[in-house]
């Protein structure tokens, strides 16, 4: 979480609170092959934009770069048909500004 949002972040509990113009939430992953061995998977990138930028997404801007460094896709452009699963998991959040939380005590 960037600084921008790390404090809207680390407070949220209020329904249908917007996040600022600006947030930007890193995630990485991890796979784990069928040998047991873990690998490195996926960064997802989330963004919040300015209104107007994409109302099918809240006006979040999805990214995924996979492990070498290539990027998969981003919402608005390469790829961002591939990146709907994105919005579509984080629906499940639409009264937290499509955000999905930890728990309040890892909110760090």
């Amino acid at each position: 979480m960037n600084k921008i949002g790390r404090g809207a972040y680390t407070k949220y509990d209020d329904k249908d609170s917007k996040m600022p113009i600006g947030t930007t939430v890193a995630k990485p992953s991890f796979v784990v092959q069928p040998t047991g061995k873990v690998a490195l998977g996926p960064l997802f990138l989330m963004e919040k934009m300015t209104r107007g930028f994409n109302a099918a997404t809240a006006n979040w801007r999805y990214a995924m770069v996979m492990p070498g460094g290539k990027l998969f896709g981003m919402t608005g452009s390469k790829n961002s048909a591939g990146l709907k699963f994105c919005h579509d998991c984080h629906v499940g959040g639409e009264d937290n500004d499509y955000m999905l939380f930890l728990p309040e005590e890892v909110r760090k």
